[in-house]
């Protein structure tokens, strides 16, 4: 498997702390999550940019997957009000574009939803024509997206790995694969047998991450279970840490070298 950590936990943080752990840590790469203060895809400037490329390359690492924020206002590309839904495209729009220039080839998507008490085929419609606008665009810049179902709490449009099946089979472009995110998958009593059921070759993403997105081993998932599932399942692609349990706010370095610990003492993946 390709790991990498995510910076959403060093939110707080200049972006340069991040990266300096990272280079001194076993991996070589990142998976960048954008907001701001750190990378704004709703707005940076030329030099922002040039800056961030960088810093990256400088400390040896490269872009594996780009995350722009998906679950926060007005980010929505299933709403029924086409204004929202439209800005929304442009902001994929431009997370694509960057993460072109960063050299990155994923970017991870979450669905939106639709109004909750509107008929969920009419959310779905609009998720649908979204992203296929998104993939015909993805297909020309060579980009994949990770495409990411969500609890029903937070969407009517996907919520199971049947689910993003459908979506994806209907799209019917290369340029839209699925992920499984572990707490969004227990949360909807599924298995990692049920998304290699229902995706297959179409599962390229995971989160690794334990219960309420925290460090694995720091809650009650049976991570090593879910870890060897994997492996039974012979998936080698990109795996991810979504640590968002603003607990690591207070020392972010150090959610890292628990990750690092995690699977040192659970599996062979980094020596």
């Amino acid at each position: 498997m390709k790991l990498a950590p995510m910076n959403y936990h060093y939110m707080r943080y200049p972006l340069r702390k991040f990266l300096d752990k990272v280079a001194d840590s076993p991996f070589d790469s990142i998976d960048l999550y954008c907001s701001a203060p750190q990378m704004n895809i709703f707005n940076y400037t030329l030099g922002t940019l040039l800056e961030l490329d960088k810093d990256i390359r400088s400390r040896g690492l490269s872009v594996m997957i780009m995350t722009p924020e998906n679950c926060v206002y007005p980010v929505n590309f299933c709403t029924q009000d086409e204004s929202t839904r439209q800005n929304s495209l442009r902001y994929y729009q431009r997370a694509i574009d960057t993460a072109e220039f960063l050299g990155c080839s994923k970017v991870q998507i979450s669905t939106g939803f639709g109004y909750f008490d509107a008929s969920r085929k009419e959310a779905w419609n609009l998720c649908r024509d979204s992203l296929e606008k998104l993939a015909a665009y993805c297909e020309r810049k060579k980009i994949t997206l990770l495409l990411e179902e969500l609890k029903v709490t937070t969407s009517n449009v996907l919520n199971t790995s049947s689910d993003l099946k459908k979506m994806i089979d209907e799209i019917k472009s290369d340029a839209i694969v699925g992920m499984v995110d572990l707490d969004q998958m227990t949360y909807a009593e599924e298995t990692i047998d049920d998304y290699f059921n229902n995706l297959g070759k179409n599962l390229q993403h995971v989160h690794f991450n334990d219960r309420g997105h925290t460090v694995p081993g720091d809650s009650d998932f049976p991570m090593k279970q879910y870890y060897e599932d994997l492996i039974r399942n012979r998936y080698d692609g990109t795996v991810s840490f979504e640590i968002c349990d603003r607990r690591y706010y207070l020392d972010p370095d150090k959610a890292i070298d628990d990750c690092i610990k995690w699977f040192r003492d659970n599996t062979k993946e980094l020596g």
